[in-house]
């Protein structure tokens, strides 16, 4: 087989003295799934309608994550993710969807930190993290990778907008046949197989991101009819897709099975961001995309969706399923994406380098993954979306602070001022334990706490480097 052929070739070890810290007999096996645009009502467990039953299950006998909070569009989250910082640290051009060079080629990275620790590390995939193969996986950590360097794909011909090609093995374009969301679901099935028969003993970390449910959406008929109690044809067609990559999921899965690694294996599911909750312009895919529906995501009953700092844009359904480690609970403590990198270099037993500082924005929460009980103190999260040109915000306990500079127009003026929505620019407060919804802003009568807030974020603002360019620019093509 040309894939498993391709991979013996690429398979190596970099190991550092931080390996040290945990045996490799007792190291889990890591993988981090990413969905696309997925909202908060947009999986079974959160919402009857959507047939997800494999994720419902990995939830169920996981621990959900019920105040999972990453960033409000893609690159921005993928960013935090893969650096356990926020995206603002690295300049403007991380704060959104971008082509560029995310970060320099020095900066540790989750697929760097687990190679070092002697772990195969894969990427399967969409990448959005730089549109060009030298700014590709294979010179961020990770020894194989696979997918699109872009931010969506058309899920047939594989090409993002105005037909540009993204579809890669390790840097080279190829063309392939079959739906994105098999292609991603079976090269990760086959490199867990091939995995396990190189080395049974080395552990590996898989980045498997789909491109599914972003738009454009195409899909067979057997998915539409999995979701024919919908009677909205564009939400049946979203709801097709996210069962699609359910199922896609369930195939990975029973692949860790086969292989007898399912015990230690931690896997950890979160979408990007909110869905989209609007219609927007079509985005000039060469395949059909119906991207211009309202509705077509839901992020019910939270307000908001992707694109804006309300819980519809932040808070993302997630969990992690560790079967030998983690019992089955809800946690309701809040997180953000940037808790992971640290986390997981304490369960690994990862140490920097002497003199090294990885900066990192997040902390260790594996003692509230663990238990429930566990106390928590206050937490600060702080965002930046468009280098502080679109929304801005900061949660510090369970007050939030967010607002949007941009300039209501049309419709959205008219919106706005229906809702008696504050002036662009302005501070919008709500006390998102007690009103999760975010039906009250409560700026007007805490004007103090307002005050305190926004000089929270002033400090976090200036760790930023908001100035800073990519260390190299990309097609202009982002999504």
């Amino acid at each position: 087989m040309k894939l498993l052929a391709r991979l013996a070739s690429l398979l190596f070890v970099c190991v550092s003295g931080s390996a040290a810290f945990a045996a490799s007999a007792t190291r889990p096996n890591v993988i981090i799934i990413v969905s696309d645009d997925q909202g908060w009502a947009d999986v079974g467990y959160h919402n009857p309608e959507m047939r997800t039953p494999n994720l419902d299950r990995l939830a169920r006998e996981g621990v959900e994550l019920d105040h999972h909070y990453v960033q409000p569009q893609c690159t921005p989250t993928r960013v935090a993710l893969m650096t356990g910082r926020y995206p603002s640290r690295f300049g403007s051009h991380c704060t959104q969807a971008s082509p560029d060079h995310a970060y320099p080629f020095e900066t540790l990275t989750l697929g760097k930190m687990f190679q070092s620790l002697g772990y195969d590390t894969a990427l399967i995939g969409k990448w959005h993290m730089g549109s060009k193969p030298e700014w590709g996986p294979n010179h961020h950590g990770f020894n194989y990778s696979y997918g699109c360097f872009d931010g969506a794909v058309g899920p047939l011909n594989h090409l993002y907008r105005k037909n540009v090609k993204s579809w890669h093995r390790n840097g080279e374009f190829i063309e392939e046949e079959g739906h994105a969301t098999d292609l991603i679901a079976r090269e990760a099935s086959q490199w867990i197989t091939h995995h396990r028969q190189q080395d049974a003993k080395k552990p590996f970390f898989l980045y498997m991101a789909f491109t599914a449910v972003h738009t454009p959406v195409v899909e067979e008929q057997k998915w539409l009819e999995a979701n024919a109690h919908i009677a909205d044809p564009d939400r049946r067609l979203f709801a097709a897709s996210a069962t699609h990559m359910d199922a896609a999921i369930g195939e990975v899965v029973s692949a860790l099975e086969n292989q007898k690694l399912r015990e230690n294996t931690l896997l950890i599911f979160t979408s990007d961001n909110g869905g989209i909750h609007k219609a927007y312009k079509g985005n000039n895919y060469p395949e059909p995309d119906p991207s211009l529906a309202a509705g077509f995501s839901s992020n019910l009953p939270l307000r908001g969706g992707k694109g804006d700092m309300f819980e519809g844009g932040m808070r993302v359904p997630a969990f992690i399923n560790w079967p030998s480690k983690l019992k089955p609970h809800k946690m309701t403590t809040p997180m953000h994406v940037v808790d992971w990198m640290p986390t997981l270099a304490a369960l690994t037993g990862y140490q920097p380098a002497a003199g090294a500082d990885p900066k990192w924005d997040g902390q260790n929460i594996f003692a509230l993954l663990e238990d429930p009980a566990a106390a928590a103190s206050p937490r600060e999260f702080y965002w930046v979306w468009g280098a502080g040109r679109y929304w801005e915000g900061l949660r510090q306990g369970d007050w939030k602070v967010i607002r949007d500079h941009r300039q209501p127009k049309g419709k959205a003026a008219r919106d706005a001022a229906a809702t008696n929505a504050p002036p662009a620019g302005t501070w919008m407060l709500f006390n998102v334990a007690k009103d999760p919804l975010e039906k009250t802003d409560l700026a007007a009568v805490k004007p103090e706490l307002v005050a305190d807030l926004a000089k929270r974020f002033e400090a976090q603002k200036a760790k930023d480097n908001l100035t800073a360019k990519s260390p190299e620019q990309g097609e202009s093509r982002a999504e």
